[in-house]
């Protein structure tokens, strides 16, 4: 059984590093299709990484660059907005982001927010998950360097700072951990679609023959907030509700 317990994470990283090594060399023929302009190509060779179950920020913003050249705003639209749910700071996806979304048609009027409710999305998305799990970890350890300087120093000045610098600290920490948890919640979740059909109708109840309260276009960024069958019921930026087929959405 002991023997088992060494081999085998050989044999994970036996079988692992091959298919990584592939990955990388798909990635630079996907690189050089996009740079000779065969943005075609590229966007094939991209999903077919994504399809293998590889994903990241950076895959996904090369295969919103490549739609985006291609004409498809709506999958330019979609890719980005994945690319920024793992990479929430990137400023270049954002910008990108923004000059795709100049070809929606609808212009939803966002509602407005309470000051400290902004402020704190704001704050959340800055970083990703990961990046606040390790800014937490090296909070904590700057915490426990704070607290050895309470307890072992003989200094009143170095203790005073131990002190009232670890609790800023905790704080940040405890801080930092919520704020990852949030980031994690909002990629497993993934409550957030962008339509894909160029115009649909949005029903009032989750049945065809519903009444009909208003018409969105392709490329609108929508919030998922109820399942039926394979109805979603969605919730526009302007507070705006009601029912779209499974399939006129994807989500990001």
């Amino acid at each position: 059984m002991k023997k088992w317990i060494l081999i085998l994470p050989v044999l994970l990283l036996t079988l692992w590093l091959p298919v990584q090594s592939q990955v990388t060399v798909d990635v630079q023929q996907a690189e050089n299709s996009y740079r000779e302009g065969k943005y075609a190509e590229a966007a094939e060779e991209y999903n077919k990484i994504l399809l293998r179950g590889f994903e990241s920020a950076d895959l996904y913003y090369n295969l919103g660059n490549c739609f985006y050249k291609l004409g498809d705003n709506t999958k330019a639209i979609l890719n980005y907005e994945r690319a920024l749910l793992l990479r929430p700071g990137d400023s270049d996806v954002r910008y990108n982001l923004k000059i795709a979304q100049k070809a929606i048609v609808d212009k939803i009027e966002v509602l407005p927010e309470l000051f400290l409710l902004r402020w704190y999305k704001a704050l959340v998305s800055v970083f990703s998950a990961d990046q606040w799990a390790y800014a937490s970890i090296a909070l904590f350890v700057l915490f426990l360097a704070m607290t050895a300087l309470f307890f072992y120093s003989s200094s009143v000045w170095a203790k005073k700072t131990g002190f009232f610098g670890g609790c800023f600290v905790l704080l940040f920490t405890v801080f930092s951990i919520l704020f990852a948890v949030k980031q994690n919640e909002k990629v497993k979740n993934r409550d957030y679609a962008i339509l894909i059909t160029p115009s649909v109708t949005v029903k009032g109840a989750p049945d065809s023959s519903g009444t009909s309260l208003f018409v969105v276009h392709e490329g609108l960024k929508v919030q998922v907030v109820g399942m039926v069958g394979d109805w979603y019921n969605i919730r526009l930026a302007d507070g705006n509700e009601g029912w779209i087929l499974k399939s006129d959405l994807e989500k990001i």
